[in-house]
């Protein structure tokens, strides 16, 4: 849920249990009130109903005897289940929630928690219980707000700032370790110079690791694709082939490109670069000495494929279910000894995802891997409109 609506559910639970609350704030002084004594409702029905029946969330009335009275519409779209009549724990078979209610019944104290409710799955709500007396008689207002994205979300940052902790730490530790080294005036040439040469690796990988921080936290901050960005993904892949030429001879792997031009997708160009290098550097990184790495894009109906494939190492079937996972790293040793930070597959899912794409692998031990990415073709962008942005106007599209 946004921020704006979180405002709009909070102004709207105000509304409805505003009046319910006044007689208790306007008789907060009285020496006769018992703490535990619930306010009465003296006037502002109509009011109440219908903003009881415009809440933009789960809002339940509870009698006296903690039988459900009244559901609001937005309660029957959460919980289709729900009916009067029944009492709270028949109503959502949980007993911590039941017995919530009870308490706050029989004490007339307002009563907030979390709660979790097997409903499409298990999800997680933010329950208010603000009990009220009318005409004499004991009840309480229940509303449940789903906090499921909020709570997943929360659980996402705290283990991604983990995760950033450590993967930061390890390569300062090794820095740290060699610049105390490195002020040894007694140490000798070729120590002292392969030490300079693995700090200068380290800085490297620190670098790479922060770009591709900023780059997702970029990808998340923005929503969607800069409307009428258009890519060629077949001249993205043969830019990246040659930009990996050198690494790849290096590696030993041979690397080959497959598909025509003509295919573009929805991606500015630095997206589209971003996904095609990162699967393509995999591959020439870690398929293995004497193998052959292979870019391909096609058309599948109205998808462009993007596939790599290599017929080197493999993954562990283990690890594939987990490779698009941040810091993930099937072989980690290796991973930091070749510069990887552990993000390349989760920008790759995470950009494809944004326009309506998906990406996949398959991988066997010793049999190689196939990366496979589907995107939503687009049109070809205008290039006969003086000035049009395009690969032939000489005008690089940027995000």
């Amino acid at each position: 849920m946004t921020a704006a609506a979180w405002a709009i559910a909070a102004i709207a639970v105000v509304v409805a249990i505003g009046a319910l609350l006044a007689a208790r704030r306007s008789r907060r002084d009285a020496p006769a009130v018992e703490q535990s004594q619930a306010p009465t409702v003296a006037d502002g029905a109509d009011r109440i109903d219908a903003a009881f029946e415009a809440l933009p969330i789960t809002a339940v009335l509870i009698g006296p005897d903690g039988v459900v009275q009244r559901i609001n519409p937005a309660a029957l779209e959460a919980f289709p289940f729900l009916r009067t009549g029944v009492g709270v724990l028949e109503a959502f078979g949980d007993h911590m929630l039941a017995a919530r209610v009870r308490d706050a019944l029989a004490s007339g104290r307002d009563d907030e928690f979390e709660l979790r409710l097997f409903v499409d799955g298990r999800r997680t709500f933010r329950a208010q219980v603000v009990p009220f007396a009318a005409h004499g008689q004991p009840g309480a207002v229940l509303t449940l707000q789903d906090a499921t994205q909020a709570v997943a979300y929360q659980d996402l940052r705290s283990q991604f700032v983990a995760n950033v902790s450590h993967e930061l730490r390890t390569p300062l530790t090794g820095l740290r370790g060699m610049l105390e080294a490195l002020e040894d005036p007694d140490m000798p040439p070729d120590m002292r110079a392969d030490f300079v040469h693995r700090s200068r690796l380290e800085t490297e990988r620190l670098g790479a690791l922060v770009e591709d921080i900023l780059f997702l936290s970029e990808l998340e901050a923005a929503q969607g694709v800069a409307s009428g960005e258009r890519t060629d993904m077949g001249a993205v892949a043969r830019d990246v082939a040659r930009e990996l030429q050198g690494e790849a001879g290096e590696q030993g792997v041979m690397l080959v490109v497959e598909g025509a031009d003509g295919l573009f997708s929805a991606l500015t160009e630095r997206m589209a670069h971003t996904v095609v290098r990162n699967l393509a550097e995999n591959a020439v990184r870690y398929a293995g000495t004497g193998s052959t790495a292979a870019i391909r894009v096609a058309r599948d109906g109205d998808m462009v494929v993007l596939e790599v494939q290599d017929d080197g190492l493999g993954i562990p079937e283990k690890d594939v279910p987990h490779v698009f996972e941040r810091f993930y790293r099937a072989d980690p040793s290796r991973s930091r000894q070749l510069g990887g930070t552990g993000l390349g597959l989760s920008i790759v899912k995470h950009i494809t995802e944004r326009i309506g794409g998906e990406a996949a692998i398959t991988s066997r031990e010793g049999f190689g891997t196939i990366v496979t990415v589907r995107m939503p073709l687009a049109d070809a962008p205008v290039t006969d409109v003086p000035g049009a942005p395009g690969r032939g106007s000489g005008t690089r599209l940027r995000w």
